[in-house]
């Protein structure tokens, strides 16, 4: 499945997640706030008072809060000069603490007029954003950082190789199993683990979904660089659920010893099922939960005081949080962009979706469940629009807007009542013409001669004049 494409705002928004996460946690007392609001003042080029707008944004409305919305100008130009530019690289790199508002100030003492906004966007392309220019960064500051107090404050998880099994789609032949593994890192209690087939990003969807829905929502998580675990979808969910995603340094083993202790000892069931004859992917899930939960989470823990993982998750006063189903559902989904052509359709994953005729050629966002895409998420300029549908082959892919209300004619065609005026003046210049030609005969008996002509087939000027 291919990575998430997020457009720049959305980009953005993570990067303010991240950077406000730790003043979102509940229970801070005054004064720790205070400490972790100077700490990211002091190493951020944000204003204190971005930093409370950020906040409260993510509080009323959640991540989406954090996402710019569209320009009302978009389409006109904001850009910053070359010699402009050239000054704010020279005022940062003089001193790298020099915020992105006290830069734009000082040029504008030179003469320099430039949005805030447009000139923190020129100094992240150019690597000279306060976060580039830090010497750490916060997920690098080492373990002991992460050990915390109180039931989902912390999780850790993994991924470990499997045994082999039959593989079912080619007879003969043995496919890799994979165990995700999620551990509370206070309780020691595995909220989630299971054998699967392949090591993809649903793989861990699936894993955090069963995990969050049987034990609440943990402040943090803590993984190493694996592809999925570092993927854009990853970050994006965390954010959503307001779960702060933290990687592991590399070749930093203290950092995930507990799971990595839980791994080795996974290695016992291991070992006694390769005694079994190599079965399913179901039957070796079967006995891996029976393992876990005999051997594991209810068995005295050597680090718990002689109490089960079970008992200390159970017997933990810490609140637990949960999500509704829409939420949980929502923050799951897989989103990407994506340009309607000019039949009104868009494609995903080889599938034709009906968009509409309303957002021919224009670049739409697209939400969607990667397990059941029957229906898609169409969202356009930060707004959900519509759910869409697979294109069925033989119809037409636009969806049509509704016809116009039926006008009461009155018993009348307008169209062929012009085509009858219209003709009868067609008529009427025939005639004139016809008397010039025949100037033998008196006009009267042409007319008459010619209206008689016009009678037998049914279009005379009797008929007209009805």
């Amino acid at each position: 499945m291919k990575e998430i494409e997020l457009d720049g705002d959305r980009e953005e928004g993570l990067r303010r997640f991240a950077l406000v996460a730790p003043l979102l946690e509940e229970g801070l007392s005054s004064s720790e706030a205070t400490e972790r609001r100077l700490r990211i003042l002091e190493r951020e080029e944000i204003s204190e008072r971005t930093l409370r707008r950020w906040v409260a944004a993510y509080r009323s409305g959640g991540f989406e809060g954090l996402v710019k919305k569209p320009r009302k100008d978009k389409g006109t130009c904001r850009a910053i000069s070359p010699e402009a530019l050239a000054l704010a690289e020279e005022c940062r790199r003089e001193l790298p603490r020099r915020s992105a508002g006290l830069i734009r100030d000082w040029l504008g003492t030179q003469g320099h007029e430039v949005a805030r906004s447009t000139l923190e966007r020129h100094l992240r392309a150019n690597g000279l954003s306060g976060r580039d220019l830090r010497a750490e960064r916060e997920a690098k500051s080492g373990s002991r950082r992460f050990v915390r107090i109180g039931r989902n404050s912390l999780w850790q998880a993994d991924l470990k190789y499997g045994p082999y099994i039959p593989d079912p789609e080619h007879p003969g032949r043995k496919r890799r199993t994979y165990l995700l593994a999620i551990l509370d890192d206070a309780t020691r209690k595995v909220t989630h683990a299971e054998f699967y087939d392949n090591q993809k990003l649903p793989v861990l969807e699936d894993a955090m979904k069963k995990a969050i829905q049987r034990h609440g929502s943990p402040k943090r998580i803590y993984v190493d660089n694996g592809k999925i675990f570092v993927s854009t979808w990853m970050k994006l969910a965390c954010a959503k659920l307001n779960i702060k995603h933290i990687n592991a340094s590399p070749y930093n083993p203290e950092g995930k010893g507990k799971i990595e202790r839980f791994n080795r000892t996974v290695e016992e069931f291991l070992a006694e099922y390769a005694l079994q004859e190599a079965g399913t992917l179901e039957g070796l899930n079967s006995f891996f939960r029976s393992w876990l939960s005999e051997r594991y989470q209810h068995k005295a823990h050597g680090a718990l005081n002689g109490k089960t993982p079970a008992e200390m998750f159970a017997e933990d006063a810490t609140p637990l949080r949960f999500h509704s189903l829409e939420t949980l559902r929502d923050a799951f989904l897989h989103e990407g962009e994506r340009t309607v052509d000019k039949s009104g359709c868009l494609k995903l994953e080889g599938d034709l979706y009906d968009a509409g005729t309303d957002y021919l050629r224009k670049k739409v966002t697209i939400r969607y469940d990667p397990f059941d895409r029957e229906i898609v998420q169409l969202w356009y300029k930060g707004t959900r629009r519509s759910d869409i549908r697979k294109a069925r082959i033989g119809e037409s892919n636009a969806t049509l807007k509704a016809p116009a209300e039926k006008l009461d004619a009155g018993g009348e065609s307008r169209v062929l009542n012009t085509y009858r005026e219209e003709h009868r003046k067609r008529f009427v210049k025939t005639l004139g013409a016809y008397g010039l030609r025949n100037a033998g005969k008196s006009g009267e008996s042409r007319a008459g001669e010619h209206a008689a002509g016009e009678e037998r087939s049914g279009s005379g000027e009797e008929k007209l004049r009805d």
